[in-house]
């Protein structure tokens, strides 16, 4: 069996961050195929929940093209409402951990995925929001993934906060009213794991995957990146968790994701 590409590692990282949750609130696109691939390898019996109103325990043979598709309602333990899952689930608490993609990330942890550019006149007009908004406000432990590994992903301030992180930093998040407790905990990419500084609320590596070296990492984002006195490196992917990301994303290819080469 090839080793993981770099791609699947993020996968697999995203997965191992999810080992010991029970109750999972997920996002679209790529935290759909971590959470699948973190049901089938370690936890099983984990309670996720949808912006489209549906909860679950049973993993759906067929995989789902969003958050609100109906495949999700075949062995559904709950079938209600975007309010029911983003506010009497997630908002009151009950969730554990969420999980968001995030096309573009700047150095606060905050999500453009509104527009590129201005955003009465943009350059590109992008998806926008769904619960992702409410995701990054109100979870107690928020996983960003980003399939993301170049500077014009990682701005040093994004054009539109779409889903905020610590907007400038410090102590902005909880003068803006945020919840206390909220907030980006860390940031999977192809290249490693971040998370943020408990006081300036910055993001910096904290490890990186196989065959990754820090000055790669730094090239990828604008600003300058702090890196933790020890980078560790994860843990390579086992053969068993890249046989399940790889039958996982094949289930995502034929239900037409769009997959990197």
């Amino acid at each position: 069996m090839k080793e993981a590409t770099r791609f699947e590692m993020m996968l697999v990282s995203g997965a191992r961050e999810l080992k010991h949750c029970r109750r999972v609130f997920i996002g679209f696109h790529w935290p759909v195929i971590a959470s699948r691939v973190a049901r089938r390898l370690y936890q099983p019996d984990m309670l996720c929940a949808y912006e489209g109103g549906f909860v679950e325990d049973c993993l759906t043979e067929t995989m789902p093209t969003s958050n609100n598709d109906l495949i999700l309602a075949q062995k559904a333990t709950m079938c209600g409402d975007s309010l029911d899952t983003l506010f009497m689930l997630l908002r009151a608490g009950w969730i554990e951990t969420s999980m968001l993609d995030g096309f573009m990330v700047d150095r606060y942890g905050n999500i453009n995925s509104s527009c590129l550019g201005d955003y009465k006149k943009p350059k590109v007009r992008l998806a926008g929001s769904g619960g992702a908004a409410d995701l990054a406000a109100n979870s107690r432990r928020l996983i960003i993934l980003s399939s993301a590994t170049t500077p014009d992903r990682y701005p040093e301030l994004v054009d539109y906060i779409t889903s905020a992180g610590y907007l400038t930093g410090g102590d902005s998040r909880r003068l803006a009213g945020f919840k206390e407790g909220t907030g980006p905990s860390a940031l999977i990419n192809p290249f490693g794991r971040f998370v943020f500084d408990g006081e300036t609320k910055e993001m910096y590596l904290e490890a990186v995957h196989p065959g990754v070296s820090v000055e790669e990492v730094r090239g990828s984002v604008v600003w300058p990146l702090r890196a933790a006195d020890h980078v560790s490196e994860i843990e390579p992917a086992t053969p068993e968790e890249i046989g399940i990301v790889r039958e996982e994303l094949a289930k995502a290819r034929n239900r037409l994701y769009k997959l990197p080469d």
